[in-house]
């Protein structure tokens, strides 16, 4: 029986260029044994080795010195969310400068365009656009409510007092003024309509389709980074979204709800906003699956119309110790 002699350590577990190897000493008949995958000339990849989208990448930027990882594949690099259809895309994007010969690689996908010193960073040791220049090149490429979404993901922040405080990845007023500074760039028009709509304080894509549905359906725009608290001032919830007037608490639950720990603090959260006065609606994703997102909207239009015909909150101002200060 053949055994396969093991890789070298320092390509063991990795996906690696074929000059990086035989550079290691591995020879010809090595590289084509079954237990490496190809999946672009000139690169191998072990199979079944769990790997980061910076270890993928990074001997594709091998091969091309003058690339940087990009769109979809810098944003997987930076953790952004992205739509299942591009989540499931093995595709590796990088961008190369706009005067480079094209070129044709199986699975690489070559963008050409001019880039600022400003635009490129490292980041998990691969050259890799910026957060910015990223967002700024899905927004070509990406449904309208997913770039959005990714633009609340950058700038989503939570002060103190919060029970989990976040800073931005890219502060609201400095994704502006990237924008703006940019001209002749493909997918500025749509990055700007996008910008249009980003808000500080939603904390997931599904918290942002809610609130788009809301706003497409001609809901008034809810509170975000609202602290609901009693009549001396001690914090009761923190909801993903707050229609103060009427005085509505909305809350998005995902998966992580189903947790025994979780509903037991979820049933705590509840029952302090009913304490307060404040109506609550609850969506959930079988609640999206069912109706949509435009009909999720529609229930959070039938609870505001209850809430003014009961007369909630039509002549309320917030008491000014359930806004943060």
């Amino acid at each position: 029986m053949n055994v396969r002699p093991p890789l070298p350590p320092e390509l063991s577990g990795r996906s690696f260029a074929i000059r990086e190897a035989r550079s290691a000493g591995v020879g010809r008949s090595r590289l084509a044994a079954a237990d490496l995958v190809a999946p672009t000339r000139g690169i191998r990849v072990p199979w079944g080795v769990a790997m980061t989208p910076a270890e993928i990448v990074r001997p594709v930027l091998a091969l091309m010195p003058d690339a940087v990882a990009s769109f979809t594949t810098a944003a997987r690099i930076w953790g952004f969310p992205l739509p299942l259809s591009q989540e499931r895309d093995s595709a590796i994007h990088v961008t190369r400068p706009s005067r480079t010969p094209g070129s044709i690689r199986p699975g690489v996908v070559c963008h050409r365009m001019r880039l600022s010193e400003a635009d490129i960073l490292v980041a998990d040791g691969v050259p890799i656009t910026s957060r910015e220049r990223t967002w700024l090149d899905l927004a070509s490429v990406l449904p309208h409510e997913y770039v959005v979404a990714i633009g609340d993901f950058l700038v989503c922040e939570h002060p103190r007092g919060f029970p989990v405080p976040r800073e931005p990845l890219v502060g609201i007023e400095a994704l502006r003024a990237f924008v703006e500074s940019r001209r002749r760039v493909r997918g500025l028009p749509a990055a700007r309509a996008a910008l249009d709509l980003v808000r500080v304080g939603s904390d997931s894509v599904p918290e942002t389709l809610l609130r788009l549905a809301e706003a497409e359906a001609g809901l008034p725009e809810p509170t975000l980074n609202y602290v609901i608290r009693t009549p001396d001032g001690r914090p009761v919830a923190w909801p993903d979204q707050a229609f103060v007037g009427p005085r509505l608490a909305l809350q998005y639950d995902g998966e992580h709800h189903r947790s025994a720990e979780q509903q037991a603090r979820d049933n705590w959260r509840n029952r302090g906003v009913a304490d307060v006065g404040w109506d609550q609606l609850i969506v959930s994703a079988a609640d999206v699956a069912r109706r949509g997102w435009d009909g999720v909207a529609e229930l959070v239009r039938a609870r505001l119309s209850r809430l003014e015909a009961q007369g909630v909150g039509s002549s309320r101002s917030p008491h000014p110790r359930e806004l943060l200060g």
